[in-house]
């Protein structure tokens, strides 16, 4: 894979063969998934950063490594294991540097996964 490939080529394969096998609209569904819960989980990870909720931060940034990594969004998942290795008192730059990227990379994840279905319909 490459460095700078937004969806894992890997499992973009593994994706296309079970929508083809199942003829289900399945890239569009997921696609459509992770473009509604997504910008909310991340919106509950900034919340739960500020309000200093450690458990709430693990468990938002847990799943949304999940999802990422169900559809190869390489990028998210590696930023969702930072900020669930950070320490508590980790300075407060890194944390919304962190989260920025976040948002960055899902869009730039979710655009992906849009032209996938596209491509695949």
């Amino acid at each position: 894979m490459t460095g700078d490939a937004v969806l894992d080529p890997e499992v973009v394969d593994q994706l296309r063969a079970l929508s083809q096998a199942s003829n289900s609209g399945l890239l569009a569904r997921l696609g459509a998934s992770f473009a509604r819960d997504t910008p909310a989980r991340v919106e509950a990870l900034r919340t739960a950063v500020a309000d200093g909720d450690a458990i709430a931060v693990a468990f938002n940034a847990h799943t949304i490594k999940g999802s990422a990594a169900n559809l190869g969004a390489v990028h998210v998942v590696e930023i969702c294991k930072q900020i669930e290795n950070l320490p508590a008192l980790t300075e407060a730059g890194t944390v919304e540097r962190l989260l920025s990227e976040l948002e960055l990379q899902a869009g730039l994840a979710q655009s992906a996964l849009t032209r996938l279905a596209e491509s695949d319909g």
